[in-house]
């Protein structure tokens, strides 16, 4: 029986970063705006893994950022991520009321983690909120997922993972979970919808979130 929903967060709980928002930053330090998308991209494993803003960011820029240019990148950065899509929001609280335990599973760096984790809207309904930076492991790595089962006590027979990317939905299966290749609020809504999470259901207590964080961020 499916009674536990393991959630992404990028591109399904909140909407794609505007084109707009990257080439802005590109613009502020002097970059093309292809050339910093690639390098945006390529770097950002490492700081979703928990990698320091400075650190990251200097890569992305191939030289150190002064402190007003890093901070205005990460508030830039920051603001393109926080665009909640309310109707996949809605879709989750529907199933959160007729008995499903959610948890949330994001790659994400500390800034996107932090500003995640206070929404009301996400308290609500999300029992635990897992993250890379603070995990130090990504999707779609195994072990994240593995790591996730076990402080939440669920199986992945019990357990439905919803991600929009396919090589996240393919580790899934490959560990036995049910999964949800996540293109829209609309279908996730009504494949939520034919699930029976059971009104009596009961709560496990996950293990302190003290316990997974570390933030003692790599360099």
């Amino acid at each position: 029986m499916t009674t536990h929903l393991l959630v992404d967060y990028g591109e399904v709980i909140c909407v794609a970063q505007p084109a707009l928002a990257a080439a802005g930053m590109a613009a502020m330090v002097g970059m093309a705006p292809g050339d910093f998308h690639e390098r945006y991209w390529r770097f950002r494993e490492e700081y979703d893994r928990g990698r320091h803003a400075h650190g990251y960011w200097a890569e992305v820029l191939g030289r150190a950022a002064s402190v007003e240019e890093l901070a205005e990148l990460r508030r830039l950065d920051l603001a393109g991520n926080i665009h909640l899509n309310f109707d996949t929001i809605e879709a989750l609280r529907d199933a959160h009321r007729r008995g499903a335990r959610l948890t949330l599973l994001s790659n994400a760096p500390q800034d996107l983690a932090d500003a995640v984790s206070r929404f009301a809207a996400m308290r609500e309904i999300f029992s635990l909120m897992l993250f890379s930076c603070e995990l130090r492991m990504v999707k779609p790595g195994t072990r994240i997922f593995e790591t996730a089962l076990a402080v939440t006590e669920t199986t992945p027979r019990e357990t439905l993972f919803i991600d929009d990317r396919r090589e996240n939905i393919e580790t899934a299966i490959t560990l036995g979970l049910q999964t949800h290749h996540f293109t829209g609020a609309d279908r996730l809504d009504a494949d939520l919808a034919g699930i029976d999470f059971g009104q009596a259901r009961t709560e496990r207590r996950p293990w302190p979130l003290s316990i997974l964080r570390n933030r003692t961020s790599p360099s």
